[in-house]
């Protein structure tokens, strides 16, 4: 990888890093944030559920599907059953009455969480201008561990995920190439930005953790869940990128009070990877 390549990455990461930590808007007013539904026992717990039951339908979609079926096609369908269980526990947590807050103790009445959200507008270009400029700052996480790869002479992969790579030895005459596509852009983002953003950096700020600590830990958390879908050799630049993005949907998801702020830079990223891979 070119030296001034790097450099360009990191000064461009510099240049967002500094309008997201220093221009008042992204930044929040002090009692913006999410109004949670539900209590942090049953955040924690769901996140456990849902991690839980996404293996197990994963691991069913695959047996299903066999090893006979092309590698896109079980690829879609693991997707498609692990984001589908995530959904329905978090639908289950959400209509489940003892799940709420309830009293003092709950998470609003420890400060936990706050109820002035950004208006829904507001938060849509929020999420856009978010987005945008997260990604030089997770590209140079990226080309910087790519660049230390190369030094100890291991090379990264054209395309680092699984399902891109399958992807790009099809195309969209296959039915199987348009279910990625679709769960790629609209089901992982809404699912996983509810597992993760909702439930757990939720549920680790009602039992006591700081805004920071549990975007951070929750972004940390859902690059590693990522270790299965990228090819070896891409592992080190994806986790890099990854936990970048997962930090910042985090802090998106503060800083506006709106679930939908980091499903739309989610899906912004995926979408994005979707058009480079193609």
């Amino acid at each position: 990888m070119p030296w001034w390549a790097l450099v360009a990455w990191w000064a461009g990461a510099g240049a967002a890093l500094a309008v997201l930590t220093r221009v008042e808007w992204f930044r929040g007013m002090p009692r913006i944030g999410p109004a949670w539904p539900l209590r942090a026992e049953a955040s924690l717990f769901g996140w456990a559920a849902a991690f839980v039951a996404a293996a197990l339908a994963g691991a069913a979609a695959a047996g299903a599907m066999g090893d006979a079926s092309p590698e896109l096609a079980r690829l879609a369908a693991q997707s498609w059953a692990t984001h589908g269980a995530q959904l329905a526990v978090v639908a289950v947590l959400l209509a489940a009455p003892g799940a709420r807050p309830r009293g003092g103790g709950t998470v609003p009445g420890r400060g936990g969480v706050h109820f002035q959200p950004r208006g829904h507008a507001e938060a849509a270009v929020l999420s856009v201008a978010f987005a945008l400029l997260l990604i030089p700052v997770a590209a140079a996480a990226s080309t910087t561990a790519t660049a230390v790869q190369q030094w100890f002479g291991a090379a990264a992969p054209a395309v680092g995920h699984r399902t891109l790579q399958a992807m790009s030895g099809s195309g969209a005459g296959d039915p199987w190439w348009w279910a990625s596509v679709l769960g790629a852009a609209v089901v992982a983002p809404v699912a996983e930005e509810w597992c993760y953003r909702g439930l757990l950096q939720q549920g680790l700020k009602g039992i006591g953790f700081g805004r920071a600590t549990s975007a951070c830990a929750t972004g940390l958390l859902f690059a590693l869940m990522h270790w299965a879908a990228l090819p070896e050799g891409a592992r080190a630049p994806g986790l890099a990128a990854l936990a970048v993005l997962g930090i910042g949907w985090g802090v998106l998801y503060e800083r506006t009070g709106r679930i939908a702020a980091p499903i739309v830079a989610h899906a912004m990223f995926n979408v994005l990877n979707l058009a480079l891979a193609g």
